[in-house]
């Protein structure tokens, strides 16, 4: 063999050994994308964890992922929870998506499909990069069938129902009460093995570490969307629970709800169980897991108290709006950091995107408000591009006659940016006016001045910024929508 013929195949065996090393990184970069568990609850307010501030409530294993996770001390929601959960979705704000009140696609009827089939979800853009998709629990942004989990892109659904609660927390989770379509609209499916007395909170936990046993045999990244019912209505819980958190009300406590408290226990618990499953089945190195709250805690009739921040689900006060958010990302985050940064739920589409390094569609990408967070993942103390938030409920007509003629739920509009927030109150056929709320969040966090008279220049600017973002999203004007609705009710 000549010196020429021997050069060519030693270079030819190196090529060969280049290309399949190159060959094997491309497979090996498929593949080590991480898992990202991402883990809803359902009216779980601000101050409703430890971690957060409660004075009944124990949440010892959501308290240590908080001190484990970067904990966001100003993320912001839709005030319910319809809006929120297609904003996340979607990683578009509520009101672009044309969802004015709860539900409802420019229309002031409650219900329907809340986020429309074209929306390329971030489901949708984890399974086209190659994820197992799997969705556990609540839904509600649309129908089976045609903008269900399925739909829009969960290769497996569990436990997920057509309406915003369970029939009732205890199997067989469905309510007696009712019967024919109502009945079978709150019933949660899938879960017909279990027994009399098991919770349906603990039962969805289970299901989510039966679905990390079996991706132990795959090699696949995974995409969990663990969406509790929890702590929404009906507040049920286990009779000793109940019974524990009576012994522990203090005369003092702002929170007084034995059965919710108990209820908020439930939810600890499975996502403990949920938590522990990821460590012992060799997943946490590679795995993202995010908590967050669809929308601020429930008042009324005394469920809960979101305390200091002021009112609750609905509202459009920090209350209703502002919730817990941690994000746990091994080899990015560290433990026991605070981002003071204000985060919203649309924020999440992006930066699932970015940590997953998932493209994505690009006519979805241009088109979403929410903005890539990740920088303050790696550096909580950083700051993102000044920005303005806005809230658009509308309201709709199944809810209208609780809130007609109250100035803490009625119809309203919001905008903050930097410090700012105002809030501008729809007026009513029933009697509530026309008016403006100016905050200093900085000086006054719990909005309990209103310095609209005090800082007219600053209130014009915000209002004007607020109309501006109506018109560009092109969403009808209140009172060519909502008031003339209302007018035809009694």
């Amino acid at each position: 063999m000549n010196q020429l013929t021997r050069s060519r195949k030693i270079f030819s065996s190196l090529c060969l050994v280049i290309a399949m090393t190159m060959s094997s990184t491309v497979a090996i970069g498929a593949n080590d994308r991480p898992n990202i568990v991402l883990i809803l609850a359902d009216d779980l307010g601000y101050s409703d964890l430890g971690c957060t501030g409660s004075d009944l409530y124990q949440t010892p294993n959501i308290d240590a992922f908080a001190r484990d996770s970067v904990k966001f001390e100003r993320a912001y929601t839709s005030p319910t929870c319809s809006p929120s959960r297609a904003a996340i979705m979607s990683g578009k704000n509520p009101a672009r998506l044309g969802i004015v009140g709860h539900g409802g696609l420019r229309s002031m009827e409650g219900g329907g499909d809340f986020l429309i089939g074209d929306e390329y979800t971030v489901a949708e853009a984890l399974r086209d990069a190659g994820y197992s998709t799997c969705h556990i629990g609540k839904w509600h942004v649309g129908k089976k069938g045609v903008t269900g989990p399925h739909e829009q892109g969960f290769d497996e659904v569990i436990a997920s129902n057509d309406f915003c609660c369970p029939g009732s927390y205890f199997y067989p989770f469905r309510d007696k009460r009712k019967t024919g379509k109502a009945a079978e609209r709150s019933a949660v499916p899938d879960l017909e093995d279990r027994h009399p007395g098991d919770h349906l909170t603990k039962c969805l936990g289970e299901e989510a570490v039966d679905y990390l046993e079996r991706q132990k045999a795959s090699d696949k990244p995974f995409f969990l969307n663990l969406w509790y019912y929890a702590v929404h209505t009906p507040i049920e819980a286990q009779r000793d629970k109940v019974a524990k958190y009576k012994s522990l009300i203090d005369p003092d406590s702002h929170q007084r709800n034995p059965s919710y408290a108990g209820l908020v226990e439930h939810l600890d618990d499975s996502v403990g169980s949920v938590l522990r499953a990821i460590d012992e089945k060799g997943f946490r190195d590679n795995t993202i897991v995010i908590f967050f709250s669809d929308n601020g805690g429930e008042i009324r009739k005394g469920v809960t108290s979101n305390f200091p921040l002021r009112s609750g689900k609905t509202s459009l006060y920090e209350g209703g709006i502002r919730v817990p958010l941690f994000v746990r990302w091994p080899g990015v985050t560290r433990a026991g950091e605070t981002c003071q940064e204000a985060v919203v739920g649309h924020d999440l589409y992006p930066t699932i995107l970015r940590m997953s390094d998932v493209k994505g569609h690009a006519d979805q990408n241009a088109n979403t408000d929410g903005v890539d967070i990740t920088p303050l993942l790696r550096d909580p103390s950083a700051s993102l591009p000044t920005r303005a938030m806005h809230w658009l409920r509308y309201g709709e007509l199944i809810h209208y006659p609780t809130y007609k003629n109250d100035r803490e739920f009625g119809p309203c509009a919001a905008i903050r940016k930097g410090n700012w927030k105002m809030v501008e109150r729809y007026p009513t056929p029933h009697g509530l006016e026309h008016r403006f709320e100016l905050f200093n969040l900085h000086e006054d966090p719990y909005e309990a001045h209103n310095l609209a008279r005090e800082e007219p220049a600053k209130l014009e600017e915000l209002r004007r910024a607020l109309a501006a973002w109506q018109t560009e999203i092109e969403i009808p004007k209140y009172e060519d929508l909502a008031y003339p609705a209302f007018e035809k009710l009694k």
